[in-house]
């Protein structure tokens, strides 16, 4: 998800190693299960639950469940779509199909520049986006391609300014990233995410596209309606509301 300038980061600082590892496997028992769910039913757990700093975050994404919890938001996207196909072949399917994806720590993966910055730095975050060179998360690559092979429409919605746009269309076209639209954040909206977001889905659905699926790695990405499935990816290494 794109991190932005209002986010909430609440860091942990911890003493030993093996206090870190404990934390670890204590987040992987308290996460409520990721699971998929219409647009209007999404709410987000108590703020406690999913915003733990670089470190701990970094470490989580190392750890069996955090695998398991992305496998599991990808199997059930291609599940939504693949409803949707049969349906449309039943001939009760409306409109144009389209997956909207989120962008950073979505698709985009900055954790390289994550352990390099222990605490959270704006200009920093931005330095990184204009080197244009970080890698993708590859399962939501790997659905991505096979769903706009399938038919459906890619709309990446970020909170990304829009002056990062080229910077972010560079690091697209050097990772073979195929889509259909980039909306962004205008310049000097300072709104919350689901603020920036919603009017963007809505966007895409007034050009004639149905939004099949709706993946982020924030809840925020995913409230306030405007698609027929939504798939919360892991993600405790900052918040974004």
């Amino acid at each position: 998800m794109s991190r932005l300038p209002l986010c909430l980061v609440i860091y942990v600082q911890l003493p030993t190693k093996s206090s870190l590892l404990l934390l670890i496997a204590a987040l992987a028992l308290l996460s409520p299960p990721v699971q998929s769910m219409p647009a209007e039913d999404v709410k987000a757990p108590p703020l406690h639950e999913k915003d733990f700093g670089n470190s701990i975050g970094i470490e989580f994404s190392k750890t069996a469940e955090f695998k398991k919890e992305t496998q599991k938001a990808i199997d059930d996207a291609y599940a939504a779509c693949k409803k949707y196909l049969k349906d449309k072949e039943k001939g009760t399917a409306k409109g144009i199909p389209a997956v909207v994806s989120d962008l950073d720590e979505t698709l985009i993966d900055n954790r390289p520049h994550f352990e390099q910055t222990p605490t959270f730095s704006w200009p920093a975050f931005e330095a990184w986006i204009k080197k244009a060179d970080a890698p993708l998360l590859p399962r939501t690559a790997e659905f991505l391609q096979w769903a706009r092979k399938n038919g459906f429409a890619i709309f990446f919605i970020t909170g990304r300014r829009e002056g990062l746009r080229a910077d972010t269309i560079a690091n697209l076209i050097r990772r073979k990233v195929a889509y259909d639209g980039l909306l962004m954040r205008r310049e000097g909206d300072r709104g919350g995410a689901e603020a920036v977001k919603v009017p963007l889905r809505q966007q895409v659905e007034k050009m004639g596209f149905t939004i099949v699926v709706n993946i982020g790695d924030q809840w925020s990405d995913l409230q306030g309606a405007h698609a027929q499935d939504c798939e919360k990816l892991p993600n405790k290494i900052y918040l974004v509301e």
